[in-house]
């Protein structure tokens, strides 16, 4: 280890600099892919902000999700976007993990959410998975579970039918759109019953996506079902 540190690193270093995907700085390598000050210029958000308040309002109106737990404001063209844009489509999965350490963190003094059983990605379509030839959820599932030791399930939800994209569609639309989108096979619906699960996505705008996963796992009786996410948006 001394000699990857004193001999390796710096040569690697020299050919290959560190630099920080957002803002192209040199960097630590340790900070990398994205530096220090630019992680520091997500906006933070606790269950105090307006935007929690309404989401976690029209979940629990709909009687699926208990709970929900996020980081960071999801702004238009700040770095935080630039920065899911890199792990969903960008190949940068470290970001996800690193995301979902943030997520981990938040979760510790939740005493709710770190009682639940499993932790599960939003699932993909296996059109859209391999396309993009990753889930980026389960890598958020992946930070999440190594703070908080919450093991992950992957299996339990799969996506049933391909759905377009929600970024221009309405509240209504959203909804709409991913009905009967999701399901639990039929070999996990006994794993489900009496159970707690946290369903994970990277940004919760409307909450339709995740509402209608819990939805799956409540009609084969989960106990209770928690949503968390990297960011919320307005």
């Amino acid at each position: 280890m001394k000699f990857l540190n004193y001999f390796i690193h710096p040569v690697i270093d020299f050919i290959y600099p560190p630099v920080c995907c957002l803002c192209g700085k040199l960097s630590d390598r340790e900070e990398m892919p994205v530096c220090r000050p630019c992680w520091s210029s997500f906006a933070s958000l606790d269950r105090l902000h307006p935007v929690w308040k309404e989401i976690k309002f029209r979940f629990t109106a709909g009687g699926n999700v208990a709970d929900i737990c996020s980081c960071y404001l999801f702004e238009t063209d700040g770095n935080l976007q630039e920065a899911i844009h890199l792990l969903k489509y960008g190949g940068m999965t470290s970001l996800g993990v690193r995301l979902g350490s943030d997520i981990g963190r938040a979760m510790l003094s939740n005493r709710e959410l770190m009682d639940a059983d499993f932790i599960v990605p939003v699932p993909l379509h296996k059109r859209k998975q391999r396309e993009r030839g990753y889930n980026q959820c389960r890598f958020i599932c992946e930070g999440i579970s190594r703070i908080t030791s919450i093991p992950v399930a992957g299996s339990i939800l799969k996506r049933t039918r391909y759905t377009q994209s929600q970024t221009q569609l309405s509240i209504s639309e959203r909804y709409a759109n991913v009905n009967r989108a999701f399901e639990v096979p039929a070999s996990m619906r006994l794993s489900v019953k009496g159970r707690s699960f946290i369903i994970v996505d990277d940004v919760i705008t409307t909450g339709s996506t995740i509402d209608a996963c819990a939805a799956q796992l409540i009609l084969y009786g989960a106990a209770r079902v928690f949503a968390v996410s990297a960011a919320l948006a307005r």
